[in-house]
């Protein structure tokens, strides 16, 4: 579950990259006429109907491989139909300047649901659920050894004491597992990426990047406070004082991580790990807000080092369970 939800808000994102990229390199064309009373075919409409096929799509079919169809088709629509986010909340129209930053906001909030749902506990009716999905995908003869063993795992760890759930484990230990299928180009590249980038996780290089980056990342965070308290008239309006008040607190848990590297790297890269949550939720947003498009490239890298730290915190948390 948790990989389609990852996938649904990957596609929605790059739906609205992608297509304000294409309108922009074509100047904003429009399908229909341009005249107040004319017809104009808005592209929010494509992705209600993207969403609507993808709805339909998971009610009518049951192959536990739809749900790859879904979260790709309605994330895809997803971000069509929310880039006309701007139509919907001013009379400005598509190009109204807070947009973009309200845009981010929808997927921070989603991207906070999203993890939520995907790390919840499995409770007793979820284990069994678990069990017949894994059932219904051994009748289509898509269910191999390891997701039997895994399925089972969860039943047995999280499912009720009860007649019915024994039921189920011994149908789902009996089902015939399919042998496990050779991987897929895309799968064996994902697997190789992985595997360079866990080996590189383990070298000093990893680290020192990681350290330096957020050495300059203090430095540039005390440069935007004090920038935006030097732009114009000052910090006056409401979104700044936020800003800079957020990038002021990440600021001093860049800096006290950047103290604990000596004595504890897990320690100094948890306090990075806050500092980057705080910049990416809250900072983005205003700079989203002021320079629109521009904050892409910032965003973006703000994503890699995130990923980058949350690696490096299951290396040393690895590590510190070796003793």
């Amino acid at each position: 579950m948790g990989a389609q939800l990852d996938t649904f808000l990957v596609c929605a994102a790059a739906g609205v990259v992608i297509n304000r990229s294409i309108l922009i390199v074509l100047g904003y064309p429009q399908i229909g006429s341009r005249k107040p009373d004319g017809i104009h075919i808005s592209h929010s409409i494509y992705g209600g109907f993207a969403m609507m096929i993808a709805i339909c799509i998971g009610i009518a079919f049951l192959h536990p491989n739809v749900r790859w169809f879904v979260a790709v088709v309605a994330g895809l629509g997803f971000g069509w139909y929310v880039d006309e986010l701007g139509k919907y909340v001013s009379n400005a129209g598509y190009l109204f300047e807070p947009a973009l930053a309200l845009i981010y906001v929808v997927f921070i909030a989603m991207f906070l649901a999203i993890r939520a749902l995907a790390n919840h506990r499995f409770g007793d009716d979820d284990a069994v659920a678990n069990a017949l999905e894994s059932l219904k995908a051994a009748a289509l003869g898509s269910l191999d050894d390891a997701q039997r063993r895994d399925a089972l795992l969860r039943l047995d760890r999280n499912g009720p004491d009860s007649p019915f759930a024994a039921h189920v484990r011994e149908l789902l230990a009996d089902a015939p597992a399919s042998p496990a299928r050779p991987p897929s180009r895309l799968r064996r590249l994902r697997t190789a990426i992985r595997t360079r980038y866990e080996a590189w996780a383990h070298t000093r290089s990893f680290t020192t990047i990681i350290n330096v980056f957020f050495i300059f990342v203090a430095v540039g965070t005390v440069g935007e406070v004090v920038g935006l308290s030097l732009d114009g008239p000052g910090i006056k309006r409401p979104s700044e004082k936020l800003a800079s008040i957020a990038a002021s607190v990440a600021g001093i848990f860049i800096v006290i991580g950047v103290v604990r590297l000596r004595k504890s790297l897990l320690s100094a890269y948890r306090w990075f790990d806050r500092a980057l949550l705080i910049w990416i939720l809250v900072v983005q947003v205003y700079l989203f807000a002021d320079r629109q498009f521009e904050a892409i490239l910032g965003l973006a890298v703000d994503v890699v080092m995130w990923v980058m730290v949350r690696s490096a915190i299951a290396v040393e948390e690895q590590a510190e369970r070796r003793g």
